[in-house]
């Protein structure tokens, strides 16, 4: 990804680092002017030099960083795109093995530190070129105070390097710190009702673990952050600790004239700012690192995702769904660990299927699996003749609409198409799911999803009717319903469905309403069992 992005923007980069040159140049210029003055060089063109001098290293400066400045907001923008799509077209799976407090993090928090350090390198490399450039003009005024510079900084150097490496370490271990303390915010706002209730439970939670998290990262922080001073203090200490030792060999070792001497006291101040610079630079481009591995570890696909939009209504005519010998196994540390399977299950068009069983049975993981969120170890899933396989999963997918337990709402209703609906297109849904009293849509969009978690259900199963997709998949979707819109959804919403020629598969545990199934599953143990029903149930479903 990011070798990605320094491709698309390599000729900003490298204009930046140009005009960055330039002034750099321009300052170098400037101090050789005034040396040379200070050596008794004539004085007839300094004034109008000087001037243009003054003139190109505002104007230079100004659009450097102006540049540098627009080329950071473009980066953080390109960043976050790049992993929105990447997060998208990553696999439900694979995000909820990842956690999303860390995707979150790194979207927020990530993507700064590293737009930061791809910003900084070209005035990184500027300021170390300029370095450079001090070293080769004070080696040319005189080599063997340039050797006793050289030296001298070298040593300082050294311990400089040392003390960046420990504060490196730190800022890994920080930002490791940083993924649990947002795992807890997460927690702290998901469970802000218990919280709320629970005087205890608020008590334990503040105290052993908010406050040791908060001091964890408080603490490497501030570790981290000394060390960057101590850099950077130490940094400037040494330059003028070998002022002092370059004045004090010119004088008491080896007779130096002033002109030189002049140079050299000139030109090391100058790099007092170019250094300073480049050692608050390791700073950034450490946490850059840092937050470039956190990135990888990810995992994150990258995935082409394209514009067009597959038409729901248009995958009609699919016959049946066929599994057979389906095996799927959680992926868990330590001893404990689930799988389902192998499970055989079938589906044709136009039947409304439940699906039962014990909590933990497995009946929300091969439903995930049945809808494609989910990566089969074994067996098979057949869409009609055709074999589901990676090449096709996402087609197979818009066969579905689905309302899992854990469904999130989304304010914006789309149709078939993936466009904004109008509300004259889904009123009359929303009269039949009994909401009209209780939000409206303006330009395709609820007026309201501040609802009771069954309205959010209903408003759930106004999305996916919007969406129109030819089979339908709902998780306890009852369980939240009161007894009389209970009944309406199994008596008269499902029928209703089978009607309009829709396949509803249906996980619940309303033993009272399995006479609607026209097959039921029973699910024990990760293990699925095809039901008989009875007869009463069979002359009740056809009717």
């Amino acid at each position: 990804m990011i070798s990605k992005i320094v491709s698309e923007y390599k000729w900003k980069l490298v204009f930046a680092a140009v005009l960055s040159a330039l002034s750099a140049g321009v300052s170098l210029w400037l101090i050789s002017m005034i040396n040379g003055s200070l050596a008794g060089a004539g004085m007839d063109d300094f004034v109008l030099t000087f001037l243009v001098a003054i003139v190109l290293l505002f104007t230079l400066g100004f659009f450097s960083q102006w540049l540098l400045a627009r080329l950071g907001t473009s980066l953080v923008f390109r960043i976050r795109s790049l992993l929105v799509e990447r997060v998208l077209g990553t696999s439900y799976e694979q995000l909820e093995k990842i956690g999303g407090h860390r995707v979150h993090a790194t979207i927020t928090t990530d993507v700064n530190s590293l737009s930061e350090a791809l910003a900084i390198i070209p005035v990184f490399v500027v300021n170390l070129t300029t370095i450079l450039l001090c070293f080769s003009y004070l080696a040319y005024l005189s080599p063997i105070m340039f050797t006793v510079l050289f030296l001298s900084l070298g040593s300082g150097v050294s311990l400089t390097a040392y003390i960046m490496y420990r504060g490196a370490r730190v800022f890994t271990a920080l930002r490791e710190s940083e993924d649990g303390m947002f795992s807890i915010f997460k927690g702290m706002v998901d469970g802000s009702k218990e919280l709320s209730l629970n005087e205890a439970r608020r008590s334990f939670f503040l105290k052993q673990l908010v406050r040791p998290r908060l001091e964890e990262v408080k603490s490497l922080e501030s570790n981290a952050l000394t060390y960057w001073v101590l850099t950077q203090s130490w940094a400037s200490t040494i330059l003028f600790f070998c002022l002092g030792l370059l004045v004090y060999f010119a004088f008491a070792v080896y007779e130096i004239e002033i002109a030189v001497l002049t140079g050299f006291v000139l030109f090391t101040t100058y790099m007092v700012g170019p250094l300073n610079f480049v050692m608050r630079s390791f700073q950034f481009l450490f946490k850059g690192r840092v937050a470039y591995k956190k990135v990888q570890s990810l995992s994150l696909v990258e995935n082409q995702l394209v514009d067009r939009v597959t038409d729901k209504s248009d995958v009609s005519g699919w016959g049946k769904i066929s599994v057979r010998g389906l095996m799927y196994r959680y992926e868990e540390s330590g001893d404990l660990s689930f799988s389902i399977g192998p499970v055989d299950f079938e589906v044709s068009e136009g039947e409304v299927v439940f699906i039962r069983g014990g909590n933990g049975s497995g009946k929300s993981t091969f439903a995930k699996a049945l809808v494609g969120l989910y990566s089969h170890c074994s067996g098979s899933i057949h869409l009609g003749d055709i074999e589901v396989s990676e090449k096709n999963i996402q087609l197979y997918r818009n066969h579905f609409s689905t309302i899992f337990s854990d469904f999130y709402l989304f304010e914006h209703i789309l149709n078939s198409k993936g466009e904004l609906v109008s509300k004259v297109d889904v009123w009359s849904h929303v009269e039949r799911l009994g909401m009209a009293d209780k939000v409206d849509i303006v330009d395709g969009k609820l007026s309201t999803i501040d609802l009771s978690q069954g309205q959010r259900k209903r408003l759930a199963m106004l999305l996916a009717c919007a969406e129109d997709a030819p089979i339908y998949l709902f998780d306890e979707w009852a369980a939240d319903q009161d007894p009389i819109f209970r009944s309406y959804f199994y008596r008269e919403l499902l029928p209703a469905f089978k009607a309009d020629g829709k396949t509803v598969i249906v996980i619940s545990h309303d033993d009272k309403y399995f006479d609607v199934a026209d097959r039921m599953y029973n699910f024990e143990l990760g293990k699925a069992y095809q039901e008989e029903l009875a007869i009463n149930e069979l002359e009740l479903s056809s009717q």
